[in-house]
């Protein structure tokens, strides 16, 4: 697995990331939380001594907290780059998706465990999964304002549509993990859904007042 590539990440101690990524693979593998894993199973697989974890971390919680802040600081700059980079909407939609589908199959363990525990009601994970997807939605809205990407004036309408959109787009990383060879199908309905829900939202602001 191709772990997430992020300046935090490439900085980390080799001994931390290694346990990030054996976290990773664990998780996913077993279908265990994160916070659940066992301390010398987790050793082993990142061929580290298992006393070497709370020199990186203070217990599995905190591994945790730490793995999801990195995906999802990952996702945020990069989806940056990649509006900053559009000449349109349809330019940033289509290339937004591109490269989230992509993230996903070179990703597919944390995708695996993301989704999992997002969609888990009494995980310990899942409010700061909800904040991570609040959060990518509000620097979506951030940038598409700040490049006039779609012209909804309503920003808490705005901020509805780019979250139910987050959602979408890590809904989709499970059908792509199971069946990748269906990237192109998938990432076709994605932008279609993504166009519909801003088209609507236009549609109904437009009526305001009507």
């Amino acid at each position: 697995m191709n772990l997430l590539v992020s300046d935090e990440l490439e900085n980390m101690p080799d001994g931390k990331r290694r346990l990030v990524v054996a976290a990773l693979k664990l998780a996913a593998r077993d279908g265990v939380p994160l916070n659940a894993l066992g301390l010398r199973e987790l050793a082993r697989e990142a061929e580290l001594n298992h006393n070497t974890f709370y020199r990186h971390f203070e217990n599995l919680d905190d591994l945790a907290r730490s793995t999801i802040e990195i995906i999802a600081q990952t996702i945020i700059d990069a989806m940056g780059t990649i509006r900053s980079k559009a000449a349109s909407h349809a330019d940033a939609t289509e290339g937004l998706v591109n490269f989230f589908l992509d993230l996903v199959l070179r990703n597919p363990d944390a995708f695996t465990v993301g989704v999992r525990e997002i969609n888990t009601a009494f995980s310990p994970l899942r409010p700061l999964l909800v904040r991570v997807i609040d959060d990518i939605a509000k620097q979506s809205v951030v940038q598409i304002q700040a490049m006039n990407l779609v012209p909804l004036k309503d920003t808490t309408v705005l901020l509805e549509v780019a979250r139910e959109i987050s959602m979408q787009l890590f809904s989709a990383a499970v059908p792509l993990i199971k069946s990748p060879q269906q990237k192109k199908a998938i990432a076709e309905k994605l932008v279609q859904s993504i166009r519909r829900q801003f088209l609507g939202a236009l549609a109904m602001e437009s009526m305001k007042g009507l």
